[in-house]
């Protein structure tokens, strides 16, 4: 507009110009305009020619901005600082140090803004050392709060919190920023009482009002004591401070709330909020999925889609993970034909959630379904079937789908897909193939072993009966760590009978963890199992004088829409005649197969028949007899577990998918059983949750 009247701009209009060219990062209209600009002679402008290097370095053309400077006839320190943050900018700290030294030996006096970009790009610590003694020798530090802010934040970038400190207790006045960086470097550094000692002297001195990053910093520091009446204080600042109206400050809060373990408060906060955004949603269920309510977290979902609110790639993942721990498959499978209906069928993070669910829920054929439709695989794809075929016991696939993973574009591998390799070979009893792969994981990719790569390797040598070399392994491990990986060793002695190992492991774990009530339990097992009984009740009572109670064992299957769930003996059933009369004539029919009970898994001092008696009602036995009854011939069941599998129900569902013709599924809390049979390969429906398609 203003060419096309023949008048042109001046020294003020075209540094505008290109400050907004640089805005809009439009290096196409910014070249123009300094063809235009040169056309006219503004060649000696200093004020013209640094907007123009200013727009040059960010638009990200460092090379066009340097022949400006280049060209530049007079430059000021204004010239020198912007082609050294251009540097900066363009992590070139070295070409932007080289230009700091230029400007001392051509005598220009260096200022604040000389400093602020090269602190702030410092690459290591030894670099930003040497910044801050040029910057004190120049007695800079105290001319303003902005340079003292940046090397504070050097410091901390760098993990040296003392660095910082140092700056920071000397500083004569503080902004907001300063006690924003100081305090979040102390919560990183996880030095939380020192955290909120700094929050509270800030309180104290006045003058300084909060702000929305320093409460960010707060709510992280909150989480990570886990303190609710802490979290409660805060909440209390925050609503004081007047930011509980925004979107950002809703979800820290309730996360908060959640990490600290009240999900009640968490669903406070998300009820008072009017407008909901997804992500508020997200969060909520979120919560609940992550600590134990799966069920609730689907419900809120439902919620969510009646709204008319689009769930996004996160929602979905964390609802699919929901079902992955409810065990609801045929929920999931509603979830996938919302993702298709919606578009977010070729999401990677989407399909890599729908693997795991699939897995979880007993469903490998769905699971490799969806592997085999993801176009791009990246790592989290490839990792979530290997872990899949892990806890299926299905080592072979998954040492063969690594492999595929390797043949393909997919590098940097990480712990956890070898966690799904060292966990596929342990369930599968593949050793030479678990001990090749561990030594692998250090020696060919740089992958330092962690606690549960070393939990897998014990439990595959202790499943195998390799009790030295178990041994061996964990005492390559930190005594502070140990607790976890005894306690597979502690299981294996109880497969082996190995009770004077049991005896020694249990004492190492009850001397690490005495608060764990596994860890009696299954030394009370080893001591029954062995035939020592008194050794066993003397065990069960010192759980007792703990105050320790064993979790009782329950098991769940879907029929049409409803969750059943059995503890052992149950006759809460509104059918339990038809499940026992069921029972026994199953029972019958698994004798003449060849089934012979494993009375030593019951750990009460009985006569071989009370054994057997005690055997029959375990709670998988009552929930694979109610699937039999109320589902057609030939269909699936998918037995959800919270405890392993006994050995004898192990035994017992394989003889019952083989008399029944059934595929049978039971699935724990950390480990699956797959038992491929003759027959369909259906799948139960789930919960009464109904579908989650467009007309909900």
């Amino acid at each position: 507009m203003l060419r096309s009247t023949n008048i042109h701009g001046n020294s003020f209009t075209y540094p505008l110009l290109f400050k907004a060219c640089a805005a809009l990062t439009s290096l196409r209209d910014g070249t123009k305009l300094h063809a235009h600009v040169l056309r006219l002679g503004f060649q000696q402008d200093i004020f013209v020619q640094s907007s123009l290097l200013d727009m040059y370095s960010k638009c990200s053309d460092l090379a066009s901005a340097r022949n400006v400077f280049d060209e530049m006839i007079t430059r000021n320190v204004v010239s020198w600082n912007t082609m050294i943050s251009a540097y900066c900018r363009g992590s070139r700290v070295t070409k932007a140090v080289q230009l700091l030294k230029e400007m001392l030996v051509l005598g220009f006096e260096l200022s604040e803004s000389s400093f602020i970009s090269v602190v702030g790009a410092c690459t290591n610590l030894q670099l930003g050392l040497s910044m801050h003694c040029c910057i004190f020798k120049l007695g800079l530090l105290q001319c303003g709060i902005p340079l003292a802010n940046s090397v504070m934040n050097m410091y901390i970038k760098f993990g040296s919190i003392d660095g910082a400190r140092s700056i920071f207790d000397t500083m004569n006045e503080r902004s907001v920023l300063s006690w924003t960086t100081i305090i979040g470097g102390h919560v990183n550094a996880g030095n939380l009482v020192e955290a909120f000692n700094l929050f509270n002297g800030m309180r104290q001195a006045g003058g300084v009002s909060q702000d929305m990053v320093l409460f960010v910093k707060i709510i992280s520091g909150c989480v990570q004591t886990g303190n609710l009446l802490l979290a409660s204080s805060i909440h209390s600042l925050v609503l004081k401070s007047g930011y509980d109206g925004e979107d950002l400050m809703h979800n820290l809060v309730l996360n908060m709330y959640a990490k600290c373990g009240d999900i009640v408060s968490a669903r406070r906060v998300f009820e008072m909020v009017d407008e909901k955004c997804i992500y508020l949603w997200t969060s909520m269920i979120a919560a609940y999925a992550q600590f134990g309510y799966p069920a609730e977290a689907l419900d809120l979902f439902k919620s969510l889609i009646r709204t008319g609110l689009k769930p996004n790639e996160a929602t979905l993942a964390t609802v699919l993970s929901a079902c992955a721990d409810l065990g609801s498959l045929t929920v999931g499978k509603d979830i996938e034909q919302y993702v298709k209906l919606n578009g977010l069928a070729s999401n990677r993070k989407v399909q890599t959630s729908l693997i795991h669910m699939f897995c979880k829920c007993g469903s490998i054929e769905k699971a490799e379904e969806v592997f085999a439709g993801v176009l791009h695989k990246d790592l989290a794809v490839w990792s979530s079937m290997i872990n899949g075929y892990a806890i299926h016991g299905m080592g072979n696939e998954a040492l063969d789908l690594f492999h595929w993973m390797q043949m393909s574009e997919v590098l940097n591998l990480d712990h956890t897909v070898f966690t799904s390799i060292l966990l596929a070979c342990s369930h599968s009893g593949l050793i030479e193939d678990g001990l090749k792969y561990f030594k692998s994981m250090k020696k060919d990719y740089g992958i330092e072993p962690s606690i549960e790569h070393y939990t897998c390797l014990v439990d595959l040598l202790g499943r195998a009966g390799h009790f030295d070399l178990a041994l061996e392994t964990i005492r390559e491990i930190p005594v502070q760590v140990q607790a976890q990986v005894w306690a597979p060793l502690l299981s294996a002695c109880r497969k082996y009978r190995n009770v004077e190992l049991g005896e020694y492991v249990a004492k190492k774990l009850l001397s690490l963890n005495p608060g764990n009530i596994g860890n009696y339990v299954l030394m009370a097992n080893i001591y029954t199992s062995g035939g020592k009984w008194k050794e066993a009740a003397i065990t069960r009572s010192m759980m007792r004088k703990r105050g320790l109670v064993k979790e009782p064992g329950c098991s769940q299957i879907e029929i049409h829409g409803y969750i059943h769930v059995f503890v052992a003996g149950d006759r809460s059933h509104h059918q339990s005649a038809d499940i026992y009369k069921k029972l026994d004539e199953l029972n019958i029919k698994l004798k003449e197969a060849g089934y012979i009970a494993e009375t030593d898994m019951v750990i009460h001092d009985l006569e071989n028949e009370e054994k057997e008696e005690a055997l029959k009602v375990h709670s998988e036995r009552l929930a694979v007899v109610w699937g039999l009854i109320s589902t057609d011939p030939g269909t699936t069941l998918i037995i959800i577990k919270n405890l392993q599998t006994c050995g004898d129900c192990h035994s017992f569902l394989k003889f019952t998918s083989k008399i029944t013709s059934r595929h049978l599924i039971s699935i724990a809390i950390e480990l699956a059983l797959h038992y491929v049979r003759t027959g369909a390969t259906n799948s139960l429906p789930i919960p009464g949750y109904g579908p989650y398609g467009v007309a909900v």
